[in-house]
């Protein structure tokens, strides 16, 4: 499977959904490189990777995605600089309630 430049918008609106999606991307076999765009919600992703795939598990991630370009990676290695806008530290949209059912004073490591 030749390499392949996939652009994806995604909404991006702090620092933990930007963590999340690229933790989502970086886990498939195959990718070369990922650049995110924060002002314009777009995620570049460089590799012998699946599109579909990618959209299905950003979606599973609780993230909208959908495909923009899939083309032929440009033959120039153009890396771009992540933005220096500063993102708030959570939307409130990605926050989950995380409920602990052990005892306090139990150790669970063994």
């Amino acid at each position: 499977m030749p390499a392949k430049k996939i652009v994806l918008k995604v909404i991006i609106m702090c620092n933990k959904c930007k963590v999340s999606v690229m933790r989502t991307v970086v886990k498939f076999d195959g990718v070369t490189s990922v650049a995110l765009d924060v002002e314009k919600s777009t995620v570049t992703i460089v590799g012998t990777v699946d599109a579909v795939l990618i959209v299905k598990a950003l979606r599973k991630a609780k993230k909208q995605a959908e495909i923009v370009t899939v083309e032929e990676p440009d033959k120039k290695d153009e890396k771009k600089s992540e933005s220096s806008k500063d993102l708030p530290p959570c939307c409130g949209a990605c926050a989950y309630v995380v409920h602990d059912d052990y005892p306090p004073n139990l150790c669970i490591i063994t």
